[in-house]
C-alpha cells in the first residue's frame, strides 16, 4: 500500500468511532496544553528578565564592601566591614580607560524613621534610590515622572517625592508643577530620642505606589553622619555599593578580575543573568514535566484503544493478510493510527494552550491593575520550537503507545483471524 492508502484507511477507521477517538485524544490534549502553558510561562518570564538586564547593560559591574563573616549577623548594628568602598577607590575606577561611569551609593539603615514635612503637614516617608544600574523587576515598568526631574541632583540639596507621599500630605495633583523648587523638610527620628530636620528642594515628583522620597548621596551622607553621630562616617564605613559601567563585556571581565585581586566582593549583571537563566531552565523543565506526565498517562488510554481496535478488527486483519498484506504493513497501519491520535491531540492541545496563555496573561494584568500595580509584559510566550516540541512529543507518545497493539496485530495468523467471531 502507498502512504496515501495508509492515511486514508487510518483516518477512516478513526472517523468510524468518533466518540472513542475524541475521548482518547482528550488525554493528549490535556498533556499538550499543560506543556505549552507551563513552558510558555517560563519562556515569558525569562525573556522579560533578559530585557530588564539588557536595558541596564550586561557590562555593568556591582561592587560591595567585604564584611566580617564571623560577625555578619549583628542585631545591634551593621556588620563590621573589613574592606571599604572608599572615595579613593571610586577615583581609581573613574581614572580607568575601560570604565565609562562609576556610581557610588549610600543606603540609609533599615528601619529608619523618616518623615516629610511640607506646608505644615507631616507624613512618614520611605527612602529609596536612585540605586545605580538597577535592572527592572520582570514585568515592571519604569516610574512615570509627573513633574520636574526623575532623579535628585547628584550634588545634593534636592529630593524627588512620590505622588503617594504628596497624597498623604493632602496635596492635589494639579499643584504638582508649582511644588518644583519649593522647600521640603526631611525629618529623621533616632532611637536615642533625638530628631533632626534636613531642608531640601523639591526637584521632581514621580508616580509610585509607596510614600517615598529619592535622595542623592551627599544628602544621605549627611543623614548617616547625624544618625550614627559620626562625622567621619565615610572613613569608618565607606559606600554601601558602587556600580561600574564598563566600555564592553570584555572590559567588564578585566575589571572584575582586577577587583577580585584586590579582595572586593564583585557581582556582574551578566553573571546574575546567567544564574537566573539557569534557574529558569530548571523551572521550565519542572513545569514541562507536569505536562509530560499527563501525556504518559494519556499513552495508556491510546494503548487501550488500539488493543480494543485489534480485537474488533481481527477478521479485517485476516482478510488483509489473505490478499497479500505483509505483517510490516499491518504493523505500520496500527502505528500510524496511534500516531495520528497523538498528533491530533497535540494540535488541539497546542492551540488551546496558546489561547489559555493569552487569557491568563490578560487576567494577570487585570489583577495587577486592580491591585494598583502598574506592569507591562507578556507572561506567556509560545515560541515556534515549543509548538514543534509539543506536536512531536504528542505524536511520539501516540507512536510508542501503538507499538504493542501493532505488533499484536502483525503476529495474528491469517486463518485464525478469519475464523474469529
Amino acid at each position: 500500500m502507498r502512504l496515501r492508502d495508509f492515511l486514508t484507511r487510518a483516518l477512516g477507521h478513526l472517523a468510524r468511532h468518533p466518540a472513542r477517538t475524541a475521548l482518547t485524544t482528550v488525554g493528549v490534549i490535556v498533556g499538550s496544553l499543560t506543556i505549552v502553558t507551563m513552558v510558555s510561562l517560563g519562556i515569558g518570564v525569562q525573556q522579560e528578565m533578559g530585557d530588564a538586564f539588557n536595558s541596564v547593560g550586561l557590562e555593568t559591574v556591582r561592587l560591595y564592601p567585604v564584611t566580617d563573616e564571623a560577625n555578619a549577623f549583628n542585631p545591634l548594628g551593621q556588620p563590621e566591614r573589613t574592606k571599604l568602598l572608599t572615595p579613593e577607590l571610586v577615583a581609581q575606577l573613574e581614572a580607568r580607560d575601560d570604565v565609562l561611569e562609576v556610581t557610588p551609593f549610600l543606603r540609609l539603615p533599615n528601619g529608619v524613621h523618616m518623615t516629610a514635612r511640607l506646608e505644615g503637614r507631616e507624613a512618614q516617608a520611605r527612602p529609596w534610590g536612585p540605586r545605580p544600574a538597577q535592572p527592572l523587576e520582570p514585568f515592571e515598568t519604569p516610574a512615570r515622572t509627573l513633574a520636574g526631574v526623575a532623579d535628585p541632583p547628584e550634588g545634593g540639596g534636592g529630593a524627588v517625592l512620590s505622588d503617594s507621599l504628596l497624597e498623604e500630605l493632602g496635596i492635589a495633583e494639579d499643584r504638582y508643577a508649582g511644588l518644583i523648587g519649593q522647600a521640603v523638610e526631611m525629618v529623621l527620628y533616632a532611637p536615642r530620642g533625638e530628631s533632626q530636620a534636613f531642608e531640601l528642594q523639591i526637584a521632581g515628583i514621580e508616580e509610585r505606589t509607596r510614600a517615598s522620597v529619592a535622595l542623592a548621596s551627599p544628602d544621605r551622607l549627611e543623614m548617616l553622619q547625624w544618625w550614627y553621630n559620626d562625622p567621619e562616617y565615610m572613613a569608618h564605613r565607606g559606600y554601601d555599593e558602587v556600580a561600574i559601567k564598563a566600555a564592553s563585556l570584555n572590559d567588564a571581565v578585566q575589571i572584575v578580575d582586577w577587583l577580585d585581586a584586590l579582595g572586593y566582593g564583585v557581582q556582574s549583571l551578566k553573571t546574575m543573568l546567567d544564574m537566573a537563566n539557569r534557574g529558569m531552565i530548571i523551572l521550565q523543565t519542572m513545569l514541562g514535566s507536569v505536562g509530560a506526565l499527563a501525556l504518559l498517562v494519556a499513552s495508556i488510554g491510546i494503548a487501550n484503544t488500539m488493543i480494543m481496535s485489534v480485537y474488533e478488527r481481527t477478521k479485517e486483519i485476516g482478510i488483509l493478510k489473505a490478499v497479500g498484506a505483509a505483517p510490516g504493513q499491518i504493523r505500520a497501519l496500527f502505528v500510524l493510527e496511534a500516531s495520528l491520535i497523538g498528533f491530533l491531540g497535540g494540535v488541539v492541545g497546542t492551540v488551546v494552550g496558546w489561547l489559555l496563555g493569552k487569557g491568563l496573561n490578560w487576567l494577570a494584568l487585570r489583577i495587577m491593575e486592580w491591585q494598583e500595580v502598574t506592569v507591562e509584559g507578556t507572561f506567556f510566550v509560545v515560541s515556534w520550537w515549543l509548538v514543534l516540541a509539543a506536536l512531536a512529543f504528542g505524536t511520539l507518545v501516540g507512536l510508542l503507545a501503538g507499538l504493542y497493539p501493532a505488533a499484536r496485530a502483525a503476529r495474528l495468523a491469517p486463518l485464525d483471524a478469519l475464523r474469529y467471531e
